[in-house]
């Protein structure tokens, strides 16, 4: 599971490039292209969106996506 900011989301090429924090002993901080399971999302979110998801190690494509608000996503990070 990591979260993650939306920066662009690319419906051409069925993607979002998203920032996230680093994740210790996995991901250092980055800014990435990812892929996504349920092209949905791409309707979803938009950037300044924050993320909810799914990874697998080694794979490109984000699982499980839910998309939260700025509001939504700050008030969870503060519990």
């Amino acid at each position: 599971m990591f979260h993650r900011k939306v920066e662009r989301v690319d419906t051409i090429g069925k993607s979002l490039k998203a920032y996230g924090e680093e994740v210790k002993g996995w991901m250092a901080a980055i800014t990435m292209k990812y892929g996504v399971d349920d092209r949905s999302v791409l309707r979803k979110g938009k950037p300044g969106d924050h993320l909810k998801a799914t990874v697998y190690d080694g794979d490109p494509v984000i699982h499980k996506v839910a998309v939260l608000s700025k509001k939504r996503a700050e008030s969870t990070s503060k519990k």
